[in-house]
């Protein structure tokens, strides 16, 4: 331990200026944190809001991998010659002084910040400590540690920020890559496995390195995991992933809904103009059968489309997120396709296959909830208040993470808000508007206290009149519920004649429909 606490001191007298640039950019970020709880404030000193939420979170994750490349370059594992290997060091001893030294220049004050944004928010942090703990893990796993693993064979700064830039590079290729391989935008994949991959070469480089300082070999490994990433994404099956995480509905189960194709509501005279290598093909459809307590999410969509004039279109799995309620009648379903192969068979008749995969869940748990005077405590939620932006809506602050899973729901007709000028009459009784707050897949979080918005509406994409836009006030009864997941499957859509000119604006036709997955 007395060798430890050497290095750390030494390490402290060397690097004291990065860890206070660190420690000064963490404090900007709780004051930055704090300032933005209140959302009307959308300039500082002549600065957007960009610059004052996104670019403080970038400075100080700059600064924590400046200080763990400071500290781990400060005796360089790469070569034979430095200074420090004629002294009695020993490798884990070295180790846990640079551990040490990141925990208290990094991880404490990141922890202090935390309590101290709670307290702030009006929660008690001695009943989150557990979650403010557990809030160090990723930042240590994901965001520290690959840079140190890069620090332990680069001699240098500059010889690391070049290894930065192919880092970015590669990254940069594999999105590209992953673009245009079908279903894996949609699919996770081998996502987990690839993360385990990460951690396992960057843990395994940095006990190699203090161990044997065999840099040559450590940057091969590292060079191996990439193309092992790299692997696993193309040879992914996504789509046997897809189908068996979203199996066919079958008569036991019973069918989610019902989807029915639209007619026509304004005939296409002309076409629009666009630009880029996409173009959406929107598909109206009409809506029924949704159970009264079920909700049903179209996580992803795949299409076939066939025409006279070509080849067969597969667009692959393509993800959606729109949700459907029981009081919703109609929706659209949205399509992207290549322009070249738009612009081939747009006038023709052609055949669209669509497969939705759904997720349905069990609108459980609901209460009533009048929306009180000032600040309140939302049940589940956090500490809450009304506020006034472009509507009125609810502004909520949670502590450590966002509900899992919150349905607020209003009839828009029973709002308390005052009218204006602007404001149509009031919807029909028995309008709802929605918002899911739905969270459960979320990663974590880097701020210990969430702030987010509450502001249920009505899908008015279709133009429907007499609907106020008078948001929740103080008095209106909202209902609150907890959404829990039932089961997944797909359904398969067929569609006869169709024709895509009138369907690039979202502007359906009467056809045939086959409805599969019974």
């Amino acid at each position: 331990m007395k060798q430890v606490l050497h290095i750390f001191r030494k390490d402290v007298r060397h690097f004291w200026r990065e860890g206070a640039v660190s420690i000064v950019l963490m404090v900007a970020f709780a004051w930055n944190e704090v300032r933005q709880w209140n959302p009307s404030e959308a300039y500082v000193f002549g600065f957007n809001r960009f610059l004052t939420t996104g670019l403080p979170v970038i400075l100080l994750m700059l600064s924590w991998w400046l200080v763990v490349a400071r500290v781990v370059q400060g005796e360089s594992l790469v070569g034979d010659r430095q200074f420090w290997i004629t002294r009695p060091y020993e490798w884990k001893k070295l180790l846990a002084a640079k551990v040490l030294f990141v925990l208290l220049f990094v991880n404490l004050p990141l922890l202090i910040a935390h309590v101290f944004l709670l307290a702030r928010a009006g929660f008690m942090p001695a009943a989150y400590f557990l979650g403010l703990l557990w809030m160090q893990v990723p930042v240590l796993l994901f965001l520290l540690l690959p840079v140190a693993a890069l620090a332990t064979v680069t001699a240098t700064v500059v010889q690391m920020l070049l290894a930065l830039l192919a880092i970015a590079l590669y990254m940069i290729g594999i999105a590209a890559l992953s673009s245009e391989i079908p279903s894996a935008d949609f699919s996770s994949g081998t996502e987990d496995l690839q993360g385990a991959v990460l951690i396992g070469t960057c843990l395994a480089v940095l006990m190699w390195q203090y161990h044997q300082r065999r840099t040559l070999r450590s940057r091969w490994v590292l060079g191996g995991a990439a193309v092992v990433v790299l692997f696993m994404i193309v040879v992914t099956p996504y789509r046997k992933l897809v189908a068996r995480e979203y199996p066919q509905f079958d008569a036991s189960q019973g069918r989610p809904l019902r989807l029915e194709l639209r007619p026509i509501e304004t005939p296409v005279t002309h076409e629009d103009f666009y630009d880029g290598n996409d173009v959406e093909i929107q598909i109206p459809l009409t809506v029924s059968g949704v159970a009264n307590e079920s909700i049903v999410r179209v996580n992803g969509v795949m299409s076939v489309i066939e025409s006279p004039a070509g080849p067969r279109w597969d667009t692959g799995w393509q993800s959606n997120g729109v949700t459907l309620f029981p009081d919703q009648n109609r929706t659209e379903i949205t399509l992207n396709l290549k322009r070249k192969i738009y612009d081939r068979i747009k006038m023709l008749p052609v055949r669209i296959r669509l497969s939705l995969a759904l997720t349905v869940f069990l609108d459980k748990n609901q209460q009533k909830f009048v929306v009180p005077r000032g600040e309140f405590v939302m049940p589940g939620v956090g500490r809450c208040a009304v506020r006034s932006e472009y509507t009125n809506l609810i502004h909520c602050r949670s502590a450590l993470h966002q509900p899992a899973s919150l349905l607020v729901t209003t009839d828009i007709s029973e709002t308390t808000c005052p009218a204006t000028q602007f404001d149509d009459a009031l919807a029909a009784h028995g309008t709802m508007a929605h918002d899911w707050n739905s969270n459960a897949d979320s990663g974590p979080e880097f701020s210990s206290v969430q702030s987010f918005d509450l502001n249920p509406t009505v899908d008015d994409r279709y133009g429907d009149s007499g609907r106020s836009a008078r948001g929740i006030c103080r008095g209106t009864p909202l209902i609150l519920s907890r959404p829990e997941f039932l089961h997944r499957g797909r359904i398969e859509l067929e569609f006869n004649g169709l024709r895509l000119l009138d369907y690039r604006r979202g502007i359906g036709q009467l056809g045939p429909i086959v409805i599969r997955g019974r």
